[in-house]
């Protein structure tokens, strides 16, 4: 692990509504190898979070657990709030083994104290585990072992910890050790660890001695002997190991764990970079390499560490081929607490968040298996079928708008049903209020009769069509990974809906849309993965919008079509955020937008917009 030499006051952040998430799915790698999936849904994973490594005051997580548990609840949700789907966790041997044999207990209890609040917090975990950052901290027994004698007190260490969290879907990986070292000379070091950096040690040798022996054996056998004594106890969790760019085997310095050679007992390749300024080309063929063991590989560290947030953007981009995860790092201080910067590690550290904040939808919530063509199909293909009914939606999906987009309200007998209006006179043919009517009273009203009047459609061209349930029109778009829905309360009724996404596990598949900033606010401060489009007006404050809408990690901002103009386009894409427009029916309108840079228009005409952009 590379030194951190920032020191940031802390300024705990207490978030005043609990959190509680969907149960975790367990993870496995997929079947062609090459990325993971959740093992209930089928859905891929891809883990972006941080290292949890420390607070600003540089003590680890096992130096304030037991008297600063709130700290560490607090970052948690925190982190998950970033938008953070896993963080990596530091165990230091010397605080989890009170002889060669011999687990300490209470740390043991600790660790599934902190699986518990993942789980709660929807979280998942890299357990990286045998640290020996701080050198106080370290056994002298431990010191004064043999190497074979080290090896299987590591062995034990992995066992407890193995038998502690098997049972959790919560832990996504072990991490064996930290970006250990096989010793490459022939003279017979004095030191397990490597040299000091910032106070820590980051890298440790396995062995002091190489007796000959080839390098990739040694690190080989050491991994086989700590893979086996985990799968006595857990057979179902991903394990791995960190390793520094410089293990490929290549000219220069190498580590001896060469992936090519050591990955045969390994899930995934974790790698440790940091990309250099301009030297993002050096850094993408680093990868490469370790791609090209054809097994998954996860960015286990990356940081604005010597490159700017704008390379380690690039960075992250080019590498998506060849990565299927990203771990940054997180220090107990969120951006709000930052700002403004005071110093050039602050500096640092705010560039980095606010990028983790800016790519999270690009890399965790747009799973590639959606389309990405900017059409929202506003209430359903509503140009061609009654709005927000079934035969709408469906034909949002078969015509290929990549969203559909609903509305909803509550009924008197707490069901979520969509509909624009509070009342069914505009499209029925009865006057009943919403809020004032069971679903079962509701379901008497034919919502096609204004289409069919307006249309001049018989009942056999367009027949009855009731009020749909919200849950009936997520189960259609779930069993399909072509269109998603984008929600629109017309109450207050966000908990409810997400509550009702998170039962199904829907998230993949679903968005929130509204002007109104209190219920967008309440989706990501709920579920922070869901995307949320933030409706805006025609003369709205767009300055004061992009503030807004990058404080609460909206994803796009859709103007009244009328209010669009170039400067508006540029200043929101420059934010790192989708600009859209609402609602445009005429092909002059939406040629003129798509001509002037808009990223998404909604419409009750997909099949119209398609055909324009398909020109």
């Amino acid at each position: 692990m590379t030194p951190r030499r920032i020191s940031i006051s802390i300024i705990v952040l207490l978030i005043a509504v609990p959190c509680t998430a969907a149960e975790l799915e367990w993870v496995r790698v997929s079947d062609d190898g090459k990325s993971f999936t959740l093992t209930t849904s089928g859905r891929r994973f891809v883990p972006w979070g941080f290292n949890y490594d420390h607070e600003g005051d540089g003590k680890l997580i096992e130096d304030y657990w037991d008297d600063k548990w709130p700290t560490v609840e607090s970052a948690f949700r925190e982190m998950k709030g970033l938008g953070a789907n896993i963080v990596r966790i530091h165990l230091q041997f010397g605080k989890f083994m009170t002889s060669p044999t011999e687990p300490t207990q209470h740390s043991l209890k600790q660790l599934a104290k902190l699986i518990q609040l993942a789980e709660q917090t929807g979280i998942y975990i890299d357990l990286t585990g045998l640290g020996c950052y701080h050198k106080q901290d370290v056994p002298r027994w431990y010191d004064r072992l043999s190497e074979q004698e080290r090896w299987k007190a590591q062995a034990v260490f992995w066992e407890a910890v193995a038998k502690t969290c098997s049972d959790s879907p919560a832990i996504f990986c072990y991490d064996l050790m930290n970006e250990p070292v096989v010793p490459g000379g022939d003279k017979k070091r004095d030191d397990w660890l490597g040299p000091a950096l910032g106070n820590k040690h980051f890298v440790q040798f396995i062995a002091l001695d190489r007796n000959g022996r080839n390098r990739t054996d040694v690190a080989r056998n050491w991994i086989h002997t700590l893979v086996s004594a985990i799968r006595k106890h857990d057979k179902r969790h991903l394990i791995t190991v960190g390793l520094v760019p410089w293990s490929l085997d290549r000219p220069g310095m190498t580590s001896g764990f060469v992936p090519e050679t050591i990955a045969a007992d390994l899930d995934f390749i974790a790698m440790h970079i940091y990309p250099e300024r301009e030297k993002v080309d050096e850094a993408i063929e680093i990868v490469k390499g370790f791609s090209a063991v054809g097994k998954p590989v996860v960015v286990e560290e990356t940081f604005v560490l010597k490159c700017s947030a704008e390379e380690l953007e690039e960075f992250i981009d080019r590498s998506r081929e060849h990565v299927t995860g990203w771990i940054g790092f997180y220090w107990g201080s969120t951006p709000d607490e930052i700002r403004p910067a005071k110093t050039i590690p602050e500096a640092l550290t705010l560039s980095w968040l606010e990028l983790f904040q800016k790519k999270r939808g690009q890399i965790v919530e747009l799973s590639e298996s959606f389309p990405a063509n900017g059409v929202t199909a506003h209430r359903g293909n509503s140009g061609e079928f009654p709005e927000n009914t079934m035969p709408a939606f469906q034909s949002g999906i078969n015509v290929g708008a990549d969203w559909i987009e609903l509305d909803i309200l509550r009924t008197k007998d707490g069901q979520l049903v969509v509909i624009h209006d509070k009342t069914t006179n505009r499209v029925g043919d009865k006057n009943l209020v919403v809020s004032e009517s069971t679903y079962k009273e509701l379901t008497t009203v034919d919502v096609a009769t204004d289409f069919r009047k307006r249309t001049g459609k018989t009942l056999d061209s367009c027949p009855p069509q009731q009020i749909p349930l919200l849950k009936d029109v997520l189960q259609v778009v779930i069993k399909q990974d072509r269109t998603r829905v984008s929600i629109q309360p017309k109450t207050d009724c966000v908990a409810d809906a997400v509550a009702m996404i998170e039962e199904l596990k829907a998230e993949k598949w679903v968005g929130f849309n509204d002007g109104n900033l209190a219920y967008m606010a309440e989706v990501k401060q709920l579920n922070s993965a869901i995307p949320v489009f933030w409706d805006r007006g025609k003369d709205t404050d767009i300055k004061e919008d992009i503030r807004i809408a990058t404080h609460h990690g909206f994803e796009s901002l859709v103007l009244h079509h009328e209010g669009i103009t170039p400067e508006k386009i540029r200043m929101i894409k420059a934010a790192g955020i989708e600009v859209g427009a609402w609602t445009v029916n005429d092909a002059t309108t939406m040629k003129r937008l798509l001509d002037a840079g808009v990223e998404r228009l909604y419409t009750d005409h997909p099949r119209l917009l398609l055909s324009l952009m398909a020109q």
